[in-house]
């Protein structure tokens, strides 16, 4: 059915949506089940993004949210701001669930509900909102633009607020995010969690000075891509530089770090980037991979203190409307260190 799917799916430039392989579009996803199913349609009352369908199980109330309808699913339309031509073409027109802000209060909990766990009966449940946006969240309402927020995990999703102008290619895996105020966010990821682990191993040895040094003065690097179904390098196969590191050592992890790291720069460059860079997640707590990042944008790069930045944002969804976060000290800028700056110019001549 894929080719089906292509004759009817809105162009990028509609919904920011790159085509994505394995059903990872969501449009992909409703157009297989409904052509699959022929009955499927008559039968369907509301079609729910995914946090909805809990909001609709606790609350009665059906509903999808923004941000996670403006996370590639050739469903939105994020410069027009509602839902792009395919709805229409699925025969799903009245039957989206209505659209709205992550932080809007779908209502209480049902009292069937409050009775099973015993939440008070007036129990507010929010909309809900997409999980790297959530991460985005927090420093939307305390940061001014520009600055990016690079979200870790198995994907790393790079999100960039008032950058420069770019044009953005689907064949490179960027994207427009929509955030949980409604605007869109140019961004760009790979699998960047999946990669280190498959280089790395699941619980690799720290990256200590000395195998830093090592890999900075043999030229050692990985070049793109591990999986190679995503993110700004498809198609290529991943290749060893200067000799590849035994597995399980501390050489290894601080080349899977630079490798991690210089893909991210990829993405922020090809997203717009402009001003400091907010690591969060695993990455944040990898000092390999920061300082190659800093070395590799020439930008100042803060890693997030949060275990989460995901559950963060999803409780400051509570917050009043227009509330504001204060915003933490910004690090002193700390020049980058050449052999790093080296590194990352040898690795992008490398990687073409």
């Amino acid at each position: 059915l894929a080719s089906a799917y292509d004759a009817i799916r809105p162009d990028f430039s509609e919904t920011g949506s790159p085509r994505l392989p394995m059903g990872l579009n969501l449009g992909a996803q409703l157009h297989w089940m409904l052509a699959s199913d022929p009955g499927l349609l008559a039968r369907t009352a509301r079609v729910v993004t995914y946090p909805q369908y809990w909001g609709f199980r606790l609350t009665g109330v059906a509903a999808c949210d923004v941000s996670s309808l403006g996370c590639h699913t050739d469903l939105w339309a994020p410069e027009a701001r509602g839902f792009s031509a395919l709805v229409a073409r699925l025969g799903l027109a009245g039957r989206m669930a209505p659209a709205r802000a992550a932080s809007d209060v779908l209502g209480p909990v049902l009292p069937e509900v409050a009775r099973q766990t015993g939440l008070p009966p007036a129990t507010p449940v929010l909309c809900g909102i997409h999980d790297s946006n959530a991460s985005l969240l927090p420093h939307l309402m305390a940061r001014q633009p520009p600055f990016s927020v690079v979200s870790t995990g198995t994907w790393v999703v790079a999100m960039c607020v008032g950058g420069r102008a770019v044009t953005l290619d689907p064949a490179r895996d960027t994207l427009i995010n929509v955030s949980a105020f409604g605007d869109p966010i140019p961004s760009a990821r790979f699998m960047g969690g999946r990669e280190f682990e498959t280089v790395a191993g699941r619980a690799p040895p720290p990256a200590a000075g000395a195998d830093i040094a090592a890999v900075l003065n043999g030229g050692t690097m990985l070049l793109p891509a591990v999986v190679p179904g995503s993110g700004p390098f498809q198609g290529r196969a991943a290749r060893w530089l200067g000799g590849e590191p035994p597995a399980g050592s501390g050489r290894r992890t601080a080349a899977a770090s630079f490798h991690a790291a210089l893909v991210t720069a990829t993405c922020l460059n090809l997203a717009g980037h402009e001003g400091p860079v907010v690591v969060e997640g695993p990455f944040a707590r990898n000092a390999a991979f920061c300082a190659m990042l800093a070395a590799a944008t020439r930008c100042t790069v803060e890693p997030s203190a949060d275990a989460t930045g995901t559950s963060h944002g999803a409780a400051l969804l509570a917050l009043p409307p227009g509330a504001r976060l204060a915003a933490s000290p910004a690090p002193e800028p700390v020049a980058p260190d050449p052999a790093m700056v080296a590194h990352a110019a040898a690795w992008r001549d490398a990687t073409g």
